[in-house]
Order: structure tokens, then sequence, then C-alpha cells
């Protein structure tokens, strides 16, 4: 053999073993998803735990949460391939997939509808509402759904009984509305009901309590991505039941609610309690998007957009992944047993 033959074997040899060895570190990479969040809710909190205990690294994914205002913008991220996950409204994903994105909703992180109907002091009954202005953020959003959800279940229709539905802001713009007389009736959750409350409003109804079914808020994804990449969702799916199991577990309170505090940028973890409450409250524990209350939104956004009425909630369900872990007996490792 001579010694150009010598040189190119050793050269080989040697990229080899370079690439060899650079494999492992290659593979250990976490692999990064971009997840887009439209509202900043105490709901999102499984996600939050996930990312800031690094429950996500732990399963070998890089996440990187993004806040997005407006539950529309977040849609046309996901079907321009801008993120790779939704946490929003399916209010806002049906129009999207009624007109052709191959779009499913694979994990229920909010299952009912957080919003209360309140009322200026001197509107007591359903009645009184007649004629009035009513107050939610964007049209075509949760608020507004929830709101026509409301007036259905009270016996009123916003035409026949004149009822004007105004986009008024976030729960603050609202409140401030109702203060001033601007609105005669607000579509407001958890905090901003008990703040109202207390200075002598009227609850009209709560939607929560009410249990009228209703799919508030899920995580989506493209299904052609989803079928791409089968491990990474799989591996998502567990880190967010892990997520949830840490949130539920009572001896994590204090972290859970500093972490809340961080994410809604609360002076300190004592002024999250009641957003602690709203997540322990309204989680659920198997976070399985509902067909019933899919149905419900459907419904609604079907008004606005006929197109939506075609949709058959089974269908842009997607509930393989949790099905997997629930029959691998995954929830009950997650939560020690304990995942009634």
């Amino acid at each position: 053999m001579n010694n150009g033959s010598i040189l190119v074997g050793s050269f080989t040899l040697l990229l080899m073993l370079v690439m060899a060895g650079s494999s492992p570190a290659q593979s250990s990479r976490p692999q990064q998803i971009k997840l887009a969040v439209s509202t900043a809710t105490p709901h999102n909190t499984p996600l939050w735990v996930g990312k800031d205990k690094k429950i996500f690294e732990k399963h070998g994914l890089d996440v990187q949460l993004i806040f997005v205002m407006g539950g529309s913008l977040v849609s046309q991220m996901l079907a321009a391939g801008e993120i790779q996950i939704a946490a929003n409204a399916p209010a806002a994903l049906l129009s999207l997939i009624a007109g052709g994105e191959n779009i499913a909703m694979f994990l229920g992180i909010s299952n009912t509808s957080p919003f209360t109907l309140i009322t200026q002091p001197s509107i007591k009954k359903a009645a009184d509402l007649k004629g009035k202005r009513l107050g939610t953020a964007r049209f075509g959003g949760s608020s507004h759904v929830s709101a026509l959800i409301a007036l259905d279940h009270l016996g009123l229709d916003a035409k026949r009984d004149k009822i004007t539905i105004m986009q008024t802001g976030l729960d603050p713009e609202r409140m401030a509305a109702l203060e001033q007389k601007a609105l005669d009736a607000a579509m407001l959750q958890r905090l901003a009901t008990k703040t109202m409350l207390n200075k002598g409003y009227t609850q009209l109804l709560n939607l929560n309590q009410a249990k009228i079914p209703y799919q508030n808020t899920v995580l989506a994804a493209r299904r052609d991505y989803m079928a791409a990449h089968p491990k990474v969702f799989e591996s998502f799916t567990r880190a967010i039941v892990e997520g949830y199991a840490y949130v539920f577990n009572k001896e994590n309170k204090q972290a859970v609610k500093e972490v809340i505090a961080r994410n809604l940028r609360l002076p300190s973890a004592n002024a999250a309690e009641d957003f602690y409450l709203e997540a322990q409250e309204e989680l659920d524990r198997k976070p399985y998007p509902t067909v019933q209350g899919t149905r419900t939104v459907i419904k609604y956004v079907a008004e606005q957009n006929p197109k939506v009425a075609s949709l058959k909630a089974e269908e842009i369900i997607d509930s393989s992944w949790l099905k997997k872990l629930d029959n691998e007996g995954f929830f009950e490792k997650a939560y020690k047993g304990k995942s009634s």
C-alpha cells in the first residue's frame, strides 16, 4: 500500500470517528417547539410549570413559549407553520379548519368557560338586559362566544332583544367601562368578577357554575406536523401531564404561585392566590378536549360563519396521544395513584 492510500485511509477512519463521536451529541439536542399562547390566564399554568421546572427539557424538548395578543393571529401563525402548537380558543380555530386547514385539537387546557355575566347593580334579572350594552373582548373569541351562550341560557337573543354586544378590550377595560357606565354588562373572568361583586355589581350568570358544556382553550397543531413528529408529540404530552401533576400536588403550592406570579407579572406570590385557586378548580386532571364542549363552540361560531356548521367535533379532536398515555397508566404514575 502506498503512502497516498495510507493517508486517505487514515483520513476516512478519522472522519468516521469524528462523526460517530458527534452523533450522540446531535441526537441529544432538544427538539425545539414554538408554542404560542393568546391570553394570559391561570389555565396556562401547566405550560408555565413545564417550562419553569424544566419538565419539557427532561423530555428532550426546547419549548419556546410565545405570547401573541389575539387568538385569530395565533391561529394564522399555526396555519402558516410559524409555530408548531397553539394554546388557543377553539372559536379562533374553527373558521380556519372549515376553510380547509388540517388542524387538530389534541389537549383541553380549559374545558369550561371562565366567564361570568356581570351587570350594573340596577340589573337584577335577564329581562332587565333587553336593549342594553354587553362588553366582550374580540369578536369570535372566547368571551364573545361565552356571551352568546349566556344570553341563550337566559332565554335572550341579542338581535331580538336589541342587546348590543361591544368589543371593549380585556377585563380591566371592561371593568372600567362598567364603572363609567359605558357598559350595562360585561363578560368577566374570576378575579375581575370577585372585584366587581365586592363593589355591588350583579352576577347574572356564572357559566362555570351553570355547568354549560364549553371548550374554552385547547392545544392545537397541524396534523401533518404531528404525523411527521410522533415521538415529539408523545414526549410533549407526557411533559404536559407531568406539569398538571406538579400543579395539583399541594406540596408545590408556593412554587406554583411563584410561577403564576412571574407569568402574570404580579407583585408577589401572595397576589397569585386567587389565580392558583382558579387553576386548581378549573383544570382537569385528565385534560381531554371535550366533544360536547366543542359542539357548543361550533354551534355559536357557525352563527357568524355558516361554513363552521359542517364541522364534526369528533373529527377535529385528536386524543390519541392522551389515550396512549392513559392506556399505559401514565396518569396514575404521574399523579402517584391519585388521578381521579
